[in-house]
């Protein structure tokens, strides 16, 4: 499983447990928040969270260097008319 799968994965499994709280009838909100501990505290998630986020630098340093190394109009010349 990619990390984004891993990251996904965890996302819809809390959608659920958050849609069986507030489903009508009585809620054990200790019991909700255990169930998205257990799914959060998850090493392989938190790994993988850590993958995209290096992932994100990675990609945006990249973009950052080819914007410093692109051309960029020329300076005004306050001198020339």
């Amino acid at each position: 499983m990619t990390a984004q799968e891993h990251v996904l994965d965890a996302v819809l499994r809390a959608q659920g447990v958050l849609a069986d709280y507030i489903e009508p009838g009585p809620r054990d909100s200790a019991q909700t928040l255990s169930r998205l501990y257990a799914i959060f505290a998850d090493d392989k998630l938190t790994k993988a969270v850590n993958v995209l986020n290096l992932e994100a630098v990675g990609a945006a340093m990249a973009e950052a260097e080819t914007a410093i190394r692109s051309p960029i109009s020329p300076l005004y010349n306050r001198t020339s008319r």
